[in-house]
């Protein structure tokens, strides 16, 4: 199988030119025009564009990563369970979460080429407009609404649908995209129409466009597996003309005085010691975690922090590492009443290898939150000094996304036909951590305090949307013909639909989980202005999810491919 893939790699860059990239840099090299930090999602994208727009620019990508582009688990959905945790995943830990029994959780994040787009389930999904909209009007730019952002959110993209929704959907981008019921003819769940039912008794309508700026309703699942083969970064966008360094862990950047008498980023200052010079512009694109950590170790952080550490201070700025916000969610695991009807994975009928092109379900279901709901925890989180955003009061504003998948997902039961699993993840956290440096050497992973369900906000969106799923599959018709019971946690209460709110919330407490989409430890506004430049230094640049202000819904691989593409003119326009 490794010797196929490696074959099938060797095909893929003799004949494909925009899936070619090079693991193997000029070691010797020590300047170019562009410096790339990061080789994932975001730095192939920068990476791609500056060298596609102008072949004589020196762009050199830097990643802590190796290639994994021959490595099989690669490949498809079946590999994907085994790489969070793997080496191709920094699988970073949280701090105790003081709102979660204490529990230390993992934040995944890759250490690959390609990063997260390497390690990720390849759901695709954007914001709803409201997201974006919020995001331009606190920067006070409307490049990044929902309008501002759309030319390169279709830039990214070739949809299936393109032609139906031309405006919003795009036909020519290097991702392929396309819905999980139209993906393969041979690809159908005998639970998509019965678990849509279920959803349409509790209210909901479907919604055709769901990617199209309007989240909430039964959306039809897109994703980014093309034939069921995953579309990393690195493969999809050409890296035929960059140079690429993998295996270099970044110490911090260097600075020098201007002309002007400005601080300029010069240097990226390898742990090994070595240093390669930008000519024109360091862009750091590491990720939320990795990106302030450099930024830090180069003296741009809070003041105190970094002389604790005894890193000289090159500008003060207590707001690197802050913001920092993630879709927490809760999975839960439910037992089939009929399990040798086939219906999930392990039962009969499972031999198809089109039932695994991707992720075995069929809908995104994205809710808001009662209002009055809404309004006595907000209020609950203003007397208490954490949060007051009348922007959450907006009722179409989507709170909470569901997801039901015909398998139990990794979960400790058998793999037999019994059990489907879901996915309750806030869409909107209002929670916000921190993560600070703990050393001045770039290979101590930094203390990360996500400070998950802090607010009395996330608390309730989030106990309302498991009821909504314990009433979808436990009390409407269409759902308890076949779901017998929700399988509960070793040690703990299974919950019904009648449950108080104070068990869900136990349950969340005690199982809740991120789903591994952290943002906002650099924002916009705050660490960079809005053209992604870091205050008060010429020649640095961020482009990953850490510059996020805001929180946007849906998955962060559909904003992200967006806020690349328009990094990446911006970056253009000033060379």
């Amino acid at each position: 199988m490794l010797s196929n893939s490696k074959t099938l790699q060797s095909t893929l860059e003799s004949l494909l030119p925009s899936a070619l990239t090079s693991s193997k840099a000029d070691t010797n090299l020590e300047e170019a025009d562009y410096v790339i930090v990061g080789g994932g999602l975001t730095g192939c994208v920068i990476a791609s564009r500056l060298s596609q727009d102008d072949p004589n620019l020196q762009v050199l990508l830097v990643e802590a990563g190796i290639d994994a582009s021959d490595d099989p688990l690669t490949k498809d959905i079946g590999g994907a369970f085994s790489l969070a945790g793997s080496d191709l995943d920094y699988n970073y830990k949280t701090t105790p979460q003081a709102n979660t029994d204490d529990r230390v959780h993992t934040a995944t994040a890759g250490k690959v080429l390609g990063g997260g787009s390497v390690l990720n389930y390849g759901l695709w999904l954007r914001g709803d407009a409201r997201d974006y909209d919020q995001w331009a009007k606190l920067v006070g730019d409307e490049r990044w609404s929902y309008k501002g952002l759309l030319p390169y959110f279709r830039k990214s993209e070739t949809h299936s649908k393109a032609k139906q929704a031309p405006e919003h959907r795009g036909s020519d981008g290097p991702i392929r995209i396309t819905s999980v019921f139209e993906s393969d003819p041979k690809r159908r769940y005998g639970l998509r129409e019965p678990i849509k039912a279920a959803w349409e008794e509790m209210g909901l309508q479907k919604n055709p466009h769901g990617d199209c700026g309007s989240l909430q309703g039964i959306c039809e699942a897109l994703e980014n597996w093309d034939d069921g083969k995953r579309q990393p970064s690195n493969l999809a966008y050409c890296l035929k003309n960059v140079r690429v360094l993998t295996s270099a862990v970044v110490h911090k950047v260097s600075m020098v005085d201007d002309s002007d008498g400005k601080l300029r980023a010069s240097n990226v200052v390898l742990a090994d010691g070595r240093q390669i010079k930008a000519r024109k512009e360091i862009i750091l694109s590491a990720g939320t975690i990795k990106t302030p950590q450099i930024l830090m170790l180069s003296g741009i952080g809070p003041a105190a922090l970094l002389a604790g550490q005894g890193i000289p201070v090159v500008k003060d700025n207590a707001e690197v590492g802050n913001n920092y916000f993630d879709h927490f969610a809760l999975f839960q695991v439910w037992k089939l009443r009929n399990p040798e009807k086939g219906l999930s994975t392990g039962g009969l009928g499972w031999d198809d290898p089109a039932l695994f092109k991707g992720l075995p379900f069929d809908w995104i279901v994205n809710e808001g939150t009662p209002s009055d709901l809404l309004m006595s925890a907000m209020q609950s989180d203003a007397a208490n000094g954490k949060m007051n955003d009348q922007s959450l009061m907006d009722p179409a504003k989507s709170f909470v996304e569901t997801m039901v998948f015909y398998s139990p997902v990794g979960a400790p039961v058998p793999v037999d036909g019994s059990y489907i699993a879901t996915s309750t993840m806030l869409l909107a956290p209002t929670s916000r951590g921190s993560l600070q440096i703990v050393s001045s050497s770039p290979k101590d992973p930094p203390a990360i305090d996500p400070n998950f369900y802090d607010t009395e906000v996330d608390r309730t969106a989030l106990t309302h949307g498991v009821r909504r799923i314990l009433r979808a599959l436990l009390k409407t018709e269409s759902g308890k013909e076949y779901v017998e019971r929700e399988e509960a946690p070793k040690g703990m209460p299974s919950l019904s639909a009648d449950s108080p709110d104070a068990e869900i919330d136990a349950r969340i407490r005690m199982a809740g989980v991120s789903h591994a989409h952290a943002a906002g430890t650099a924002a916009m506004g705050k660490v960079v202005d809005t053209r992604l430049r870091v205050h008060s230094i010429a020649g640095l640049r961020i482009v990953d999810a850490s510059i996020l202000p805001v929180a946007i819904g849906g998955h962060p691989q559909a904003t992200l491919y967006g806020l690349a593409e328009q990094a990446a003119e911006m970056i253009l326009q000033d060379k």
